[in-house]
């Protein structure tokens, strides 16, 4: 029986979490990249990347099976969701619930109240929909990235 962990992520988690994202985003959402998107997307969670994110305040949170980052979840000023990444062979278990549940009840509870927000890549889009988020615009394209921007207002 899989046991996951998932805990408040650190510097020292930012190699893993890298890796994590990269070999996810390349496997995964290759139908969302233009041009040079892909290496932008790539570029944009290098380590160093998400060492910078955490400083500026971002919070990450990892899932872990056994010892090993199997998810990442990180929300931007407790209110925009920047990063979901669950590795592939651990899809289609609850992890990237458990992710959201746990990083959007911690933001509710150190005083966020109105909205989340986030920008879905295709394939999330149908997980999105099912936890309540809603579009609230057309698909877009920056960087060579197609997503689409949703929001899920809070009761």
């Amino acid at each position: 029986m899989q046991q996951i962990t998932i805990r408040k992520a650190t510097v020292t988690d930012s190699s893993e979490i890298s890796a994590l994202i990269s070999r996810n985003a390349k496997s995964l959402l290759n139908n969302d990249f233009e041009g040079d998107g892909l290496a932008f997307f790539l570029n944009a969670v290098s380590e160093q990347s998400i060492r910078d994110y955490m400083e500026q305040g971002f919070n990450y949170m990892v899932a872990l099976d056994r010892h090993q980052i199997v998810g990442v979840i990180a929300i931007k000023d407790y209110r925009h969701m920047f990063h979901l990444f669950v590795d592939k062979a651990h899809h289609k278990k609850g992890i990237a619930k458990s992710l959201w549940d746990k990083i959007s009840e911690e933001s509710i509870t150190i005083g966020h109240t109105d909205k989340f927000t986030l920008n879905s890549t295709s394939y999330a889009l149908p997980v999105y929909q099912r936890w309540g988020f809603n579009t609230t615009g057309d698909l877009e394209t920056r960087h060579g990235i197609s997503f689409t921007p949703m929001a899920l207002e809070v009761e």
